[in-house]
């Protein structure tokens, strides 16, 4: 593969890799915690469609600008408020239910009591009244998101202390399993219940009435605010596909990115209805449509560059591959030419594949392509990159992508032609002389 000094380098980089950050990685996988939250989140996908819809569909009188619209949407428009609030009004509550149901799977406990027990632990710290008994839900959206995955892991585990330790009231054996269910769940709700009522005091008395989901998100602002820095999310990208390059699928880092991106594009979506400025470029929309257009390190470039190569082998996996590729999926590229474990790519996937990726979250924050408010259903590339904004200057931008991933991965990839040329030379001159060695025998033994 090239210069053997560079190989070694290589070697070294890659054996450091292996030692440090692989076992991180596979550590963070297999975290029931981490595992549960990734999950949980992956179920909000359809809240946020449905929240992002609500919030698109009232723009309609804008580009349709008839009575019979005007009208319509002036007596039937608070439906979609309706389905704001209570999709991502309250995608806390459901971050916090789901949450608890894959960890409580995972510990192989009742599912429906630990969801149960999570959401009152929830609903104490998180939900309040006012002084005429009216509840108060300004923390059961997104707001409460990181509160929802602390109570999960704290409900659910002191569930499972109980179950584990015989804490619960068992019944008599021939006593229906539901029934036996509920019943064990009686000390467990009183623990959760005095436990969490008690944090709720003690943050009361300490913040000055400032519920728990506003103290968190106060300590986790910096962080959580720092994602939407371009340099950071440079980073983030970058180590998106460091993972990729040694063979780690990059989900692992989605119960921490997953949160965020959440947060967001509630957020976004919230600015939007209310007529206000959109702030927040990293969303899971932003994420798949433009950070992983055409596939993790933007390469529809070098499927471009196999197709027009001179080596057969390239053009086969060039074919192969631009079918997936414009539905995001590079996995043959990955593993086909491949880009994994391959030092020649390196450089071009990690370093090149973050910036081209970050290209359009560049011109959101110069002002050129709208902020994310949706994060669109499975579909092929530009018309994902399209409906994240609902602004068409988004394929003009994942055109240059694609002229941008050409002009970084050929000339990386001309090295990896030459190499395959000059195999596939080797093995015809190899063919041509067996082929001549045969025909001499042939001669020898009719003179003979």
């Amino acid at each position: 593969m090239g210069n053997p000094q560079k190989q070694s380098a290589f070697d070294k980089v890659e054996g450091f890799i292996r030692k440090t950050l692989v076992p991180v990685a596979n550590k963070v996988d297999n975290n029931p915690y981490l595992t549960a939250i990734k999950k949980g989140m992956v179920v909000m996908t359809p809240v946020l469609l449905l929240g992002s819809i609500a919030a698109i569909f009232p723009s309609i009188p804008e580009f349709i600008k008839t009575q019979a619209v005007a009208n319509w949407f002036e007596t039937y428009g608070y439906i979609f408020s309706i389905i704001s609030k209570v999709s991502l009004g309250l995608v806390g509550l459901y971050a916090v239910l789901a949450i608890s149901y894959f960890l409580s799977e995972n510990y192989k406990l009742y599912t429906v009591g630990s969801m149960m027990l999570s959401a009152i632990a929830f609903l104490i710290v998180a939900m309040d009244v006012d002084e005429n008994g009216n509840i108060i839900a300004s923390y059961l959206d997104s707001k409460g998101l990181f509160t929802a995955i602390f109570v999960a892991i704290i409900s659910v585990k002191i569930y499972q202390f109980f179950t584990k330790h015989k804490l619960v009231i068992k019944m008599p054996e021939g006593v229906p399993d539901f029934v036996s269910s509920s019943f064990e769940l009686i000390t467990p709700t009183a623990t959760i219940g005095i436990l969490f009522i008690v944090i709720r005091a003690v943050t009361d008395s300490l913040s000055g009435g400032v519920l728990l989901p506003q103290v968190i998100m106060d300590v986790l602002a910096p962080a959580i605010g720092s994602l939407d820095s371009l340099w950071i999310i440079y980073i983030v990208l970058v180590l998106r596909l460091v993972f990729w390059f040694f063979g780690i699928h990059s989900a692992v880092l989605s119960p921490i990115l997953s949160p965020i991106a959440v947060q967001y594009l509630s957020e976004n979506i919230a600015a939007h209805e209310a007529g206000q400025p959109l702030t927040h470029v990293i969303t899971n929309g932003t994420l798949s449509a433009f950070a992983n257009f055409t596939g993790s390190g933007v390469t529809m470039g070098l499927v471009i560059a196999m197709l027009i190569s001179r080596s057969a082998r390239y053009k086969k996996v060039g074919a192969v591959a631009l079918l997936p590729s414009l539905f995001g999926i590079n996995e043959p590229v990955l593993f086909g030419v491949p880009i994994i474990l391959n030092p020649v790519l390196m450089i071009p996937f990690i370093f090149g594949g973050a910036f081209v990726g970050m290209l359009p979250m560049i011109a959101m924050k110069l002002g050129f392509l709208n902020f994310p408010i949706f994060d669109p259903p499975y579909v092929p590339i530009f018309m994902e990159g399209f409906l994240t904004g609902f602004d068409w200057r988004a394929i003009i931008i994942q055109v240059v992508q694609i002229a941008l991933s050409f002009g970084l991965y050929l000339p990386f990839f001309k090295v990896l032609e030459k190499q395959e040329l000059d195999r596939e030379a080797e093995n015809i001159a190899k063919s041509n002389q067996i082929i001549s060695d045969e025909d001499e025998q042939y001669l020898t033994d009719i003179d003979f």
